[in-house]
């Protein structure tokens, strides 16, 4: 029996994991990968662009990425990174020594009269004002600071926490004095100062704070508690999930994004929501090891986390990121090189990055370039499984595919039947390859169901992909088992 044509060209809900739908009900216009691949133009899939280095290059991991803001003449604006024992800010393209702390710790950071606050959990806090000939100090606005891992400004006072004698104390300090160049001070006394215990030895620790409209955030690994003044707190948590990693938490336009083992979720007007069903092949796949280490930033309309290695239904990737898009709601992932452990972003007087700090010294401009940091990008994208006349109890016969895309020349197409093991992709169709613009195969595959991927390996210019064709085919009645 003739099969009637059909076409496949329309992407726009992207990646949905295998784990995640039945195959039955798996839309047609989701993939079930797409590395390195983006949906932003809906309906095809985009090469991503790539990674350029910013400065030269350091050793090991990053552990601290801010961009301080002069809100004055904007002439001490500096881009800070924390590497080894080090704290460097750019200058003339060149990573300059500007503090020195204990090696191997994440430092934090918040702007806040001017001056920059820097916390690491261990070295005593200081602040900077971004001039090059001043130096990071620990008297002025930081003399009698706490300690601590975690620090934000909010209702007018700067606030921390992760203290190593009270990891669940929240010190903050006085509001700014009514002078000419205003001033904070901090009371840390353990009878009488400035400071309240969030749910105090609860087996559960603080591991961020993050300021939205209407309250302060305090992070433990599985509840979030929301201070709302130095004397209203909520003493017991009303979110039951938190986040192990102070960098999954990303602020976007619409709410606060993090990761608990659980999911990806938002926070948003005194509400959680789950966002990740889509990708549950992924979070369940994330390791307990790199639950500390998930690091995220916003791009706008795009919030992109790396979550490390990953093992996904038989498939491993290499520094796995995914990435959402908050307007349609789609996901898609990528991979890199490197892992991200830190983030920020940066305005070089043109152009506003987003940059990453990875675990090879590098800090990197993201969306930048044709190559991740001179390494070509590797990409695939697999189509659903499709069986053409809806039964899995005919075998088909596919003559005639046409591939539609633009700039994708290069590109492999091959293909499994049902039988075939999750990584065999050894079927390649005659021709292999796409050519300049859409591109047609005349062929003979058969089989109960089949599905088709793309991919290859670029150093050029990003390319679409809208999907495919089948223009030419047949069925056959067979009947399978009793």
């Amino acid at each position: 029996m003739e099969l009637q044509p059909l076409t496949f060209k329309n992407l726009q809900d992207g990646l949905i994991s295998e784990g995640a739908v039945s195959e039955d009900l798996y839309p047609a216009t989701s993939v079930s990968e797409s590395i390195n691949f983006n949906f932003d133009k809906i309906g095809c899939a985009t090469l991503r662009k790539g990674t350029t280095a910013l400065g030269d290059q350091l050793s090991g991991n990053i552990l601290g990425l801010y961009e301080f803001r002069d809100s004055g003449s904007g002439t001490n604006n500096q881009i800070i990174a924390v590497n080894g024992t080090t704290v460097y800010y750019l200058s003339s393209g060149t990573w300059t020594s500007k503090r020195t702390v204990t090696t191997g710790l994440k430092a934090d950071f918040t702007t806040y009269l001017d001056y920059v606050f820097m916390v690491n959990g261990t070295d005593a806090t200081a602040i900077w004002d971004g001039n090059p000939s001043n130096s990071f100090v620990t008297t002025g606005n930081a003399a009698d600071a706490p300690t601590g891992k975690y620090i934000e400004n909010f209702r007018s006072r700067v606030w921390i926490a992760g203290n190593s004698t009270y990891p669940d104390r929240l010190y903050y300090s006085s509001l700014p004095s009514s002078v000419t160049t205003p001033i904070i001070t901090w009371d840390t006394s353990v009878t009488t100062g400035d400071w309240i215990d969030i749910s105090p030895s609860d087996g559960d620790n603080t591991t961020y704070l993050k300021r939205t409209k209407s309250a302060m955030l305090v992070f433990k690994k599985n509840h979030i508690y929301r201070v709302y003044s130095i004397s209203e707190t909520e003493p017991d948590p009303k979110i039951n999930v938190g986040t192990w990693s102070q960098k999954s938490v990303v602020e976007a336009k619409d709410g606060v994004y993090f990761h608990h083992p659980s999911g990806f979720y938002k926070y948003a007007d005194n509400k959680v929501q789950e966002i990740s069903k889509p990708i549950d092949d992924i979070v369940n796949a994330i390791t307990l090891a790199n639950y500390s280490k998930i690091s995220g930033f916003e791009d706008g309309d795009h919030i992109e986390w790396q979550v490390g290695d990953c093992t996904v239904n038989g498939v491993a990737y290499t520094n796995l990121s995914v990435r959402y898009t908050i307007s349609t709601q789609t996901w898609t992932h990528y991979s890199y090189p490197t892992q991200h452990l830190v983030s920020s972003k940066y305005n070089d007087g043109t152009t506003i990055y987003n940059l990453v700090g990875d675990d090879d010294g590098n800090i990197l401009k993201m969306a930048t370039g044709k190559t991740d940091n001179t390494s070509s990008i590797q990409y695939s994208l697999i189509h659903k499984w499709l069986n053409f006349d809806g039964l899995l109890s005919t075998r088909k016969n596919i003559n005639k595919l046409l591939f539609a895309h633009k700039g994708g020349a290069g590109s492999s197409v091959t293909y499994q039947k049902e039988d075939d093991s999750v990584n065999d992709w050894s079927k390649s169709l005659k021709g292999r390859q796409l050519c300049e613009g859409d591109t047609g195969f005349d062929l003979s595959i058969k089989g109960k169901k089949l599905r088709f991927r793309i991919s290859g390996s670029s150093t050029g210019e990003p390319f679409t992909y809208s999907g495919f064709e089948f223009v030419e085919g047949q069925s056959n009645k067979e009947v399978y088992g009793r």
